[in-house]
C-alpha cells in the first residue's frame, strides 16, 4: 500500500465519521406543515430564528459538515462512479480510479453493457452478482414475450369470431332477399288477410 492510497483511506474514514455525525437538514417549519417538503431551503425571512442561527433551533448547513475535497463525490470504496449509457463509453473508463454505473437505459442495452463489463473485468456499482442479474432479466423478457404472444392469439380468435358472425348475418340477409314478396293490386286483399277473415 503506497502513501497516496493510505492517505485516501484515511480521508475516507474521516468522511465516514463526519457523515455519521452530520444531522439531516430540514426546511424551516417542515415538521409543522404537511404541504412543505423536508428538503433543505435557505430561510429568507427577516425575523427567522433559523436564519439568525439562534440557540435551540435546528442545525444550519455549513462548511464544517462537508467531506474532505479529495474524496468528495467518491463512493464508499473511494471510486468515482461513471454513468454508462452505451458500450462505447466503457473504453474510456480507468479501472484504478473509476467504477461503472449502468443506468437510464432499457433492459436489453443494460445486459449488453453488463456482459461487456464482465469481459473487460470492470467493476459495476449497481449490479452485485452479474450472472444472477442476467438470468433474472432474461426470465422477465421471456415472460413479457409470452404475454404479448397470448394477447395476439386472443385478438386473432376474437377477429375470427367476428368474421364468422358477419358471414352468418350476410347469409341471413341474402335469404331474406331471396324470399319473394307478395304483391297485391290496389283494392285487393292479400292472401294472409283472406285466411284471417275466414278464421273469424
Amino acid at each position: 500500500m503506497d502513501c497516496g492510497e493510505r492517505q485516501m483511506n484515511k480521508l475516507l474514514e474521516l468522511r465516514n465519521a463526519k457523515k455519521a455525525k452530520k444531522p439531516t437538514f430540514k426546511k424551516q417549519d417542515s415538521h409543522k406543515w404537511d404541504r412543505l417538503s423536508d428538503s433543505w431551503r435557505q430561510p429568507k425571512g427577516g425575523d427567522s430564528k433559523l436564519r439568525k442561527k439562534r440557540r435551540g433551533k435546528s442545525r444550519h448547513p455549513s462548511m464544517g459538515f462537508s467531506s474532505p475535497r479529495k474524496v468528495r463525490g467518491l463512493n464508499k470504496l473511494g471510486f468515482e462512479e461513471v454513468l454508462v449509457k452505451n458500450v462505447d463509453l466503457l473504453d474510456s473508463i480507468d479501472v484504478k480510479t473509476q467504477v461503472v454505473l449502468v443506468g437510464r437505459v432499457g433492459k436489453k442495452k443494460k445486459i449488453e453493457i453488463v456482459k461487456k463489463c464482465e469481459e473487460m473485468k470492470l467493476n459495476i456499482a449497481n449490479v452485485k452478482d452479474i450472472k444472477s442479474f442476467i438470468a433474472e432479466v432474461d426470465k422477465k423478457m421471456a415472460d413479457k414475450k409470452k404475454k404479448i404472444k397470448d394477447i395476439e392469439e386472443k385478438k386473432a380468435k376474437r377477429v375470427k369470431k367476428d368474421d364468422k358472425k358477419a358471414k352468418k348475418e350476410e347469409v341471413k340477409e341474402e335469404k331474406k332477399e331471396e324470399q319473394p314478396k307478395e304483391e297485391t293490386k290496389k283494392g285487393e286483399k292479400s292472401d294472409k288477410i283472406k285466411v284471417l277473415e275466414k278464421g273469424q
